[in-house]
């Protein structure tokens, strides 16, 4: 089936419907600027925890594609800290986490008295009252353009009032092909229904990675089942005619850095965890002190030369973590490869395993957080390979890519620019 993203036009033309098609061709082309409107759909695709050199340990032979006719990036570099959700929203919002409102993956709200929390099911995920700034999906729908949404984090919110026109609430065991004929099955809409923006999730490669670690034979297959789902993709398109007609941006939200049981920094050794309440736990420690911060924070802050303490408003000004009424009074950073736990926690069966194979939430700069960014489609240069990119800047490039006026955010345009065609 053949779809195309202009407005059929009969052959007997009368002469108004000759100007209409006249300013349809105009639309679907790009502005000055590499801009297109919703003639020329937007795929935003996340795949949780590709690390930047991925693409390197084995065969990839749709990527390769992709990367070769499209735009690349030596790394796409997350925002602190390098977890899931804060990362996912500073993609589609161009915030940092302190602006934006989603700072951890599990955080508490003073003024809510509530906890916000991840996973299949989080009612809190679901409530639009914890985002602060507006994400790309509510951009298009505010400029009358259609968003449809296959698992984005937080999409399934209703978020200053909007929802994307279609989106679907999370759930792991809906199949990589399945998640695949959902966007083409949109992409089947007729002209007036057809989304301009289109976002797509998928968790393969951070769970991978979690449990075997980044330099697994485990990973390899993978980032090989993530090639070949995005070739169904690609195949898709291609049957369709629309192959070059879209664009898509390949994204991640953080790599991936191992960890051992031989590097775990245990708290209860330094204080009494009765004196504390742990909002958060590792490799990014919120605690909230039940006595004076102060003195816990005197207890904690050279402990241990692979973590790093901070009282809030203290932690380095490049990490943008300092001003959100949910971040905690304490935060204690541990260094890329350790953990931090207690030692009544790390001892349990149940729990040995957290502390095997890897995990993220470091400093974005260590390049093991780092992930990707490729751009493919009329909006994106061919066979350009640029410099590594932070995260925050994507919304301004997709707005552009769109034909939208951005909302209030942190990133620019004119350091994301470089990927684009004009």
């Amino acid at each position: 089936m053949k779809t195309e993203f202009n407005v059929p036009i009969p052959v007997k033309r009368c002469f108004v419907l000759s100007i209409i098609s006249f300013f349809l061709v105009l639309t679907a082309c790009p502005s000055e600027n590499g801009s297109t409107n919703t003639k020329t759909p937007l795929i935003l695709i996340s795949m949780d925890g590709f690390r930047w050199d991925y693409f390197n340990k084995t065969g990839t032979p749709n990527f390769d594609e992709l990367i070769q006719s499209g735009s690349k990036a030596k790394a796409l570099i997350p925002v602190f800290p390098s977890k899931t959700f804060p990362n996912h929203i500073s993609i589609v919002t161009g915030r940092y986490p302190e602006n934006h409102g989603i700072i951890a993956n599990r955080m508490y709200d003073p003024v809510f008295d509530e906890f916000y929390y991840i996973g299949e099911g989080s009612a809190p995920v679901r409530d639009g009252k914890w985002y602060d700034s507006e994400p790309i999906w509510v951009t298009a729908e505010n400029h009358g353009q259609k968003a449809m949404s296959m698992f984005w984090p937080a999409s399934e919110a209703e978020i200053m009032g909007v929802r994307p026109s279609e989106s679907l609430v999370y759930d792991g065991s809906i199949s990589h092909n399945d998640r695949i004929q959902q966007i083409l099955s949109w992409l089947d809409f007729p002209a007036e229904k057809r989304p301009g923006f289109i976002s797509l999730y998928f968790s393969h490669t951070d769970s991978y990675g979690h449990q075997y670690g980044p330099d697994s034979d485990e990973i390899k297959e993978a980032i090989q089942e993530m090639d070949r789902t995005i070739g169904l993709l690609m195949a898709g398109l291609k049957s369709r005619d629309i192959f070059n007609k879209v664009n898509i941006m390949l994204v991640s939200d953080h790599g991936m850095a191992s960890i051992h049981p031989d590097s775990i920094i245990y708290l209860d050794d330094y204080i009494k965890m009765d004196d504390v309440y742990m909002v958060d736990w590792t490799p990014i420690s919120s605690i909230s002190p039940l006595k004076n911060v102060d003195e816990i924070y005197s207890k904690l802050k050279n402990i241990h030369p692979n973590m790093s303490v901070y009282k809030k408003g203290d932690a380095p000004e490049r990490y943008h973590y300092r001003n959100h009424r949910r971040i905690q009074p304490i935060t204690a950073v541990a260094h890329e490869h350790w953990s931090i736990s207690t030692h009544e926690y790390s001892a349990t069966d149940d729990h040995a395993e957290d502390f095997n194979g890897a995990t993220h939430g470091y400093d974005p700069a260590y390049p093991s957080m780092r992930g990707i960014f490729v751009g493919h489609g009329p909006a994106f240069k061919s066979g350009f390979s640029g410099p590594g990119i932070t995260n925050i800047h994507l919304y301004e490039m997709m707005c552009s890519i769109l034909g939208l006026s951005p909302a209030e955010n942190d990133g620019s345009l004119d350091s994301s620019r470089v990927f684009l065609v004009n």
